[in-house]
């Protein structure tokens, strides 16, 4: 009998020693990678409840996307029709993946070193769910957007 004791006690004294890491991360970096198109755009309403519209690209123009590549860079491609012709005011800079969070690091217009963070809520490898505070308004937007 006690043989067997000392046996289950071994066995259990084994698994409690085989703990994971406490620095898991969540999201798989290549899952993120890609070009991504926003497909819809949410807010929160008097209800705090997320009403999501279907997101409306200027006519004539290419999608909206954020290109995620492999070496860390990112470009987000925002198009507008303008004087009779389609002009993408692009954004292009780097980018870490830190749990559930996606940083975009870039240089804006006057020169100034901005960090934007968009929080993963969920993501398969075809469609990413996003939220972000949006700097002028203060308040949470969430974005669904889709891989081709």
């Amino acid at each position: 009998m006690k043989k067997v004791s000392l046996i289950f006690l071994s066995i259990f004294a084994l698994f409690i020693s085989c703990d994971e890491d406490d620095d898991t991360t969540f999201v798989q970096e290549n899952y993120v990678l890609g070009k991504w198109y926003v497909n819809q755009i949410g807010t929160i309403n008097s209800n705090n409840t997320i009403v999501y519209e279907d997101y409306i690209n200027a006519t004539d123009c290419e999608d909206d996307n954020l290109v995620l590549n492999e070496n860390k860079t990112f470009e987000e491609n925002d198009f507008e029709f303008i004087n009779s012709s389609c002009q993408n005011f692009q954004t292009t800079g780097s980018y870490i993946v830190e749990n559930n969070k996606i940083v975009l690091t870039y240089v804006d217009s006057e020169g100034v070193s901005v960090e934007h963070v968009l929080t993963i809520v969920t993501l398969t490898y075809e469609e990413i769910n996003l939220s972000y505070t949006d700097t002028e308004t203060n308040e949470i937007v969430f974005l669904k957007l889709r891989k081709e």
